[in-house]
């Protein structure tokens, strides 16, 4: 096992303010261990992409030092989280902003600036680590992405070093189809190459382009940090995923557009099946990442690899994980007590994996 990895990746999935709290935990113990310095790629979908925004905002817009996020950014985001319902706030000024009808993930951007600070544009924050802001693109069925130095989708092309607001990124990432709507991308003024170093011109692009939530395409966020048959990405040598995104359950058909989300939750939920799988095989297997999942307990844990509980660090019961785990996927704000719940089982999860892992 690679006990001390340099470089760090990190892959954050979607699943609304439950998958961005539980992250939190996560990241409060890579923080504990000393991991949190190597971090030097983040790839974050929907309600990460959330959540990531939030922590760089609580930390004037560059990442925060273990010290920092342990003691002063992760009480603040909390607080903001707890007491700042983006959700209900969008929902209560909704009637009364017609420009926002069509418009609603234009809404939650503003939500993000007013109630949680996050303000300015991907050039506000350091080069280190890399961040990359996951969308689907409704056009290609590809993967769009932000970054600091690029934007774009593969199929479309890119933009060098985009000038767009932080809040309105994470907003597209976490624009939840029938719930939110897209995030309509104009390109016009803007530059476009065929590469992601600018050196190729892309004359043909649309005169915009529809950006879904990144979880249609990637729930878990692995695409940009690793590849079936390429491995990981050049930029890290250990992954980390961290997966809280909801599983699917029984449920009896509703109204029709319940039904439309069932059929996306069972869509999605299957392709995170597949790229567990192949990251589970291709990385976890070779002693060069972690795997987290929200809902399992350390006695589950302990039983999936084949170790006795003696070996496991205790953590959440059953019934706990299994509260945590059914949290709604929503973006409103949890009681403080289900934000410490969900927080405790991210921590507890990497604190277990870990200690399997530096065995």
């Amino acid at each position: 096992m690679n006990l001390k990895p340099k470089r760090i990746g990190v892959a954050l999935s979607g699943g609304g303010i439950r998958a961005a709290v539980y992250h939190l935990g996560v990241l409060q113990y890579l923080a504990e261990a000393k991991l949190f310095q190597r971090i030097t790629s983040i790839s974050s979908v929907s309600g990460a992409s959330l959540v990531i925004g939030l922590v760089f905002a609580a930390s004037g817009n560059k990442w925060p030092s273990a010290h920092e996020f342990m003691h002063h950014v992760q009480p603040k985001m909390r607080q903001l989280i707890t007491t700042h319902n983006i959700q209900a706030a969008a929902l209560r000024r909704l009637p009364f902003s017609p420009w926002f009808w069509r418009n609603r993930v234009g809404l939650l951007a503003k939500m993000l600036e007013e109630k949680w600070g996050i303000h300015g544009n991907l050039q506000d924050i350091p080069k280190h680590p890399f961040w990359e802001i996951n969308c689907t693109t409704f056009e290609t069925g590809g993967n769009f992405r932000f970054r600091r130095d690029y934007m774009g989708d593969q199929k479309i092309g890119y933009v060098q070093y985009p000038q767009i607001p932080i809040s309105h990124m994470v907003a597209a990432s976490a624009a939840f189809p029938v719930l939110i709507g897209p995030y309509i991308l104009q390109t016009q003024g803007l530059h476009w190459s065929k590469d992601k170093f600018g050196k190729h011109p892309q004359p043909n692009v649309d005169d915009h382009y529809t950006l879904w939530d990144g979880g249609v395409y990637d729930n878990l966020g692995l695409d940009a940090l690793y590849k079936t048959g390429r491995g990981l990405d050049k930029e890290i040598d250990f992954l980390i995923v961290s997966n809280a995104s909801a599983g699917i359950e029984h449920q009896p058909r509703r109204s029709h557009a319940a039904n439309l989300r069932r059929l996306l939750d069972i869509t999605m939920n299957q392709v995170d099946v597949l790229r567990t799988r192949q990251v589970v095989s291709g990385v976890i297997g070779k002693g060069k990442g972690m795997y987290l999942k929200i809902g399992y307990t350390a006695e589950h844990i302990a039983h999936i690899l084949g170790l006795p509980q003696t070996a496991i660090i205790h953590g959440l019961s059953e019934e706990e994980a299994n509260k945590v785990s059914h949290y709604p996927t929503t973006l409103n704000s949890p009681t403080p007590e289900d934000y410490d719940l969900i927080f405790r089982h991210g921590y507890e999860s990497a604190r277990c994996i870990w200690g399997v892992v530096a065995r």
